[in-house]
């Protein structure tokens, strides 16, 4: 029986009642055009413990790194695990370090290092929070263009006595 046919409850019980198949030629042609993937929403990519993986990874909304990773990295959220190891260059929104980065890190929003994370290499921040225990170290700077909206850097008012002093 032609698996392809549409059915209804009733099988057909003639050859007349099988819906014909269509003449060669007849059939839409495929695009010659190479098929472009969309890009999954919530894309999430786990390297699990004990995996190593060497690459180029994009279009990666999140990337949890729980063994080892040396690559490339354009995505939005970079999470390495307590006990996961990073070396290579990543680009993110949003960053949370439990276990090692090596490399150049730019995070245009958040960056968490964690009280078990290490971050060396060069490192590029919007905000940064580091939790007593956690390191980091290396050419660290605050990208002024990429800090949210809102925030500004103040300057207090020097104290009442070195006012008094400086006149």
């Amino acid at each position: 029986m032609n698996d392809d046919a549409p059915t209804d409850t009733n099988p057909a019980r003639s050859l007349d009642e099988i819906p014909p198949v269509p003449p060669p030629g007849s059939a839409p042609r495929r695009s010659s055009e190479p098929m472009t993937p969309q890009r999954s929403v919530g894309a999430r990519m786990t390297v699990g413990p004990g995996i190593k993986l060497k690459g180029e990874i994009s279009d990666c909304d999140t990337l949890a790194v729980e063994g080892t990773m040396d690559a490339t990295l354009v995505g939005e959220v970079l999470e390495i695990a307590e006990g996961g190891q990073f070396t290579g260059t990543a680009t993110v929104s949003e960053a949370q370090i439990h276990g090692h980065f090596e490399g150049d890190l730019t995070v245009s929003g958040v960056l968490q290092i964690r009280s078990s994370g290490h971050v060396t290499g060069t490192i590029k921040y919007g905000r940064i929070e580091v939790e007593s225990g956690g390191e980091i170290s290396g050419n660290v700077t605050r990208d002024e263009a990429a800090a949210p909206f809102g925030t500004k850097r103040i300057t207090a008012p020097a104290a009442p006595e070195a006012q008094t002093a400086a006149n």
